[in-house]
Order: structure tokens, then sequence, then C-alpha cells
């Protein structure tokens, strides 16, 4: 498995957790992330980008100089439980320092702990190298808050690590213990949402992300029949059902399919499959 870096704590991905359902059921509830609160069912955002805020760097805070960068975060999710969100991160205008990952991509995993709030956890390695400072760090016990946009200051939502310790792992006269303070923003509103996956299959347009009925692996643009979408507990493989959308690309206006008008925000989808 790839490591899990220390920044990449930073970043809100997708949001998973486990709560068995009744009795009845042995399907598991899960959460998700969507660009809009869940009503009937919404489009899954399955490609996260996520920046720190403006004139607020990434810092690592140490007893010989204190690292602070710009923070991008590029990935994608992938189902399961908890749901992974595995990228990659840059970091920029580290002043006279550089800030590099140990190792390959980033894996991130995330649990909802309640409405819109998410545990973010992980750990791994990053080298940071300044005049007077050359060290490995690892992140092991820092944990991230992520909120939604019903409840975090900033519009889209944000993820936060306050002055968690970031323990080190090598180098020469480097301090015993350093803090990471971070928080970021993802550029589209993400809303944590309860639900199940399902993959749909739009009626009338070619506007979904995927190409086959499994709904396994995004095609980067809305080109497909499918698409992956999270909605409540109960829906059955072919029944239709209105489907809120992402992108204006949709053919009615309303959350129920009944007015038509090109260019909106819903579509009519079939249940193929739940995940």
């Amino acid at each position: 498995m790839k490591p899990i870096k220390m920044f990449g704590l930073a970043a809100i991905a997708a949001l998973l957790a486990m709560a068995f359902v009744g009795a009845s059921s042995a399907m598991a509830e899960t959460t998700g992330l969507c660009s809009s609160e869940i009503g009937e069912g919404c489009e899954e955002i399955t490609h996260v980008h996520e920046t720190t805020l403006a004139g607020a760097k990434g810092k690592l805070l140490t007893s010989i100089v204190n690292v602070e960068c710009d923070v991008l975060f590029l990935g994608d999710t992938t189902s399961g439980a908890p749901l992974v969100v595995e990228g990659n991160f840059t970091y920029t205008n580290c002043g006279s320092c550089t800030v590099e990952e140990v190792g390959g991509g980033v894996i991130i995993e995330v649990l909802k702990e309640g409405h819109e709030t998410a545990k973010v956890t992980g750990e791994g390695e990053v080298h940071v190298n300044c005049s007077g400072l050359n060290c490995t760090y690892n992140g092991e016990g820092l944990v991230g808050t992520g909120k939604g946009p019903l409840l975090s200051s900033e519009t889209n939502g944000s993820v936060v690590i306050t002055e968690q310790v970031a323990k080190k792992v090598s180098g020469l006269f480097c301090p015993s213990t350093s803090k990471l303070d971070i928080t970021t923003t993802p550029l589209e509103a993400t809303y944590i949402v309860h639900g199940l996956h399902y993959c749909v299959e739009y009626k009338k347009a070619n506007t979904g992300l995927y190409l086959t009925g499994s709904c396994t692996t995004p095609h980067g643009t809305y080109i497909g029949k499918f698409e992956l979408v999270i909605g409540p507990l109960g829906w059955i493989v072919n029944a239709e059902k209105c489907i809120r959308k992402r992108a204006l690309n949709g053919l009615y206006q309303d959350a129920i399919c009944s007015s038509d008008s090109a260019g909106s925000r819903y579509e009519i989808g079939t249940v193929k499959e739940v995940q």
C-alpha cells in the first residue's frame, strides 16, 4: 500500500463511514462527497481539488525556522470502506525552503463523524530542507477535522489541522518536536452526505462521466451514459430517479424532472447497480 503523507491530511478528500442499517437490510450506508445536499440523489464528487487558503499557507512550526508553503492537492476517490482518495501534492512558494513527499503518491482515509463533519487521519513522511533545517518528519497521529459548507467558515468546506505534533524521523540538528498548522478548501462546494453508491444510466443524454454500467473508472469528460450517484437507502435496480448533476448539462430544471430545460441541473437516470 502507498504511504499516506503528512501534508496529505490537509486535503479533504472523499469521506465515508460504515453504519449498519436496520435488521431488515444487510447493506451498509455510506457517506460521500456531493456538490449539494443529497435530496433524492446527487452526482458524487470523484475528482478532488484542494488548496490552502489565499494568504494563509500551510506551516511547519519548529524552534529553528517556520516553514510556510502554498499546498495543492489533486486526487481521485476510490469506493470502499472507508472511501479513499489517491493523488499527489504540490508545495510551492516555500521561500528558501523545499518540501517534498518521501515515496510515491498519497492515500488519504476519512471518516464521517456527524452532520457535515469528518475526521481525517493518516501517516507518512515528508522531507523539509531549509537553511539550518534538513529533516524528515512523520505525520503519524495527526488528525484533521473536515467540515462541509453548512458548517465550515469557508464557502466550499474545509479541512483543518491546528498545531499538531509531527515527529522527527531523521536528520541532523532537527528539533525533536515540530507542529503542523494548515487549512485547505476544495475548489467547489463539497457536502458530506449519507446514502448509498448507485451507478445510474441517463435516459436521454450522454452527460455522465462513465462509459460503462459498472461506474468504476471516470472518463474525465461528460460523454458517457453512466454516472456514479449518492442516493438514499431503498433505490432498486431499473427504477428511474431524478438526479441532481454537478454540471449544468441536464435536461430538467426542477428536482422532480418535470419541467424540460436544456442546460439545467437535473437529469433522469435509471439505476443499473447498487455498489
